[in-house]
This record gives C-alpha cells, sequence and structure tokens, in this order.
C-alpha cells in the first residue's frame, strides 16, 4: 500500500490475468474492497465518498462521487 496516499487503489487479478477486486484506501485508512464487476461501489465511512467502479467492453474506470446532502 502507499502509505503516503489519501486515497489509493490496488487491483487484483489471477495470475492468468483475469481482474478479480479493487482494494480501496481512503482518508488514508483502507476501508474495503469489491469485486472487479460493472457498478460495484464502496462509501467510505469517514468523508461519505463514494467510489464507483465502471467495466466497458475494453476498459474501466474508477470515478469518486459525493453523496447527496439530504
Amino acid at each position: 500500500m502507499n502509505t503516503g496516499s489519501l486515497v489509493d487503489y490496488r487491483v487484483n487479478h489471477r495470475p492468468e490475468g483475469q481482474l478479480v477486486s479493487v482494494e480501496i484506501t481512503c482518508c488514508g485508512q483502507r476501508i474495503g474492497e469489491i469485486r472487479f464487476k460493472d457498478r460495484e461501489s464502496i462509501t467510505c465511512p469517514h468523508c461519505g465518498l463514494v467510489h464507483l467502479l465502471s467495466v466497458e467492453h475494453n476498459h474501466f474506470h474508477i470515478r469518486q462521487q459525493r453523496q447527496a446532502q439530504a
């Protein structure tokens, strides 16, 4: 893990190259892991930032979104 980063993503894969999951660090702390599946997300319990995985036909995005205020 990159200990100097507030936000960090670690992509895990199988030996043959298949992507399996993404481990997410936010606010300098590991907040969890999401499966490598379209529209999977996790919310940081510290700042409320949503980390969203978007898988497309030949690439993927990891987006950060703020939750809407109620």
